[in-house]
């Protein structure tokens, strides 16, 4: 069944899309296996692409249009060294009329694994990056919130693994996540997009979803809501961890030590 986001964009069934990666001798490999558009009412003349994306880094496949598909096989995808974080998007795009150049269907954040791996797959992900002076930032990789720590940290394991870390700076990533997803949730009516599982994680530690449901199209007061509601869900997972004993714990470690 399609949806309409506020955009007013279709949403594609992402049941009926399947696009496989593969590795070939060493090349990435792309395969549209399945794409169906029956029952969205879409133009037949609108264009279909098929898009690999990775941060900056995007390659459009032509698929025809909506009266006369296309689906590509055996193409080497020869602008991505690894197969691994590559996402997947299709948008279907007017070509006539008022419609020329609107996107008027999407199925985005696609992945080109199974879902097993899809959903085996941790929330919290790290990655080291240059940051300069900055020990950590929040990030976005597609769909992926990413927490980048410095790569030029020493003792980088140590540190992300230790109490403090966890206590300082994992609540604050969490609020920001929070901000992400209450912007993005559109996608949480796809049962295998991220914000779905992220939604499904906050409601599993006792975060209260129920302020969401008061967000609306365009509303001003929207970014006072999501603001406060972020707040009050990083609190809650700081509970959850229990930060504060996290770091006092380490404290009196530290001051034991001291004492010797």
């Amino acid at each position: 069944m399609a949806t309409i986001n506020f955009t007013g964009r279709l949403k594609i069934d992402r049941s009926k899309v399947h696009i496989r990666l593969r590795e070939d001798d060493g090349k990435i490999m792309l395969d549209v296996l399945r794409l169906d558009l029956d029952g969205l009412e879409l133009p037949p003349s609108a264009a279909v692409t098929v898009e690999a994306y990775r941060q900056t880094v995007k390659v459009r496949i032509p698929c025809g249009s909506v009266g006369a598909l296309e689906k590509p096989q055996n193409l080497h995808i020869t602008d991505f060294d690894v197969m691994e974080t590559i996402q997947l998007r299709v948008r279907v795009v007017g070509t006539e009329g008022s419609s020329h150049g609107k996107i008027l269907a999407v199925a985005d954040h696609l992945r080109g694994a199974t879902e097993d791996e899809q959903n085996s797959e941790p929330l919290l992900k790290l990655q080291r990056d240059e940051l300069g002076d900055l020990v950590w930032k929040f990030g976005l990789d597609g769909d992926q919130p990413i927490l980048y720590v410095n790569k030029d940290l020493q003792n980088h394991d140590g540190i992300v693994n230790a109490p403090y870390f966890k206590a300082l700076i994992l609540p604050e990533f969490f609020r920001q996540v929070c901000l992400w997803i209450a912007r993005n949730l559109d996608d949480s009516q796809d049962p295998h997009s991220t914000v779905r599982h992220w939604l499904i994680y906050f409601e599993s530690i006792g975060v209260d979803l129920d302020e969401l449901d008061a967000l609306e199209a365009d509303d001003p007061s929207n970014e006072d809501i999501i603001n406060n509601w972020a707040q009050a869900a990083a609190a809650t997972f700081a509970t959850q961890i229990n930060s504060l004993a996290l770091l006092n714990g380490t404290a009196e470690v530290e001051g034991e030590d001291d004492n010797d």
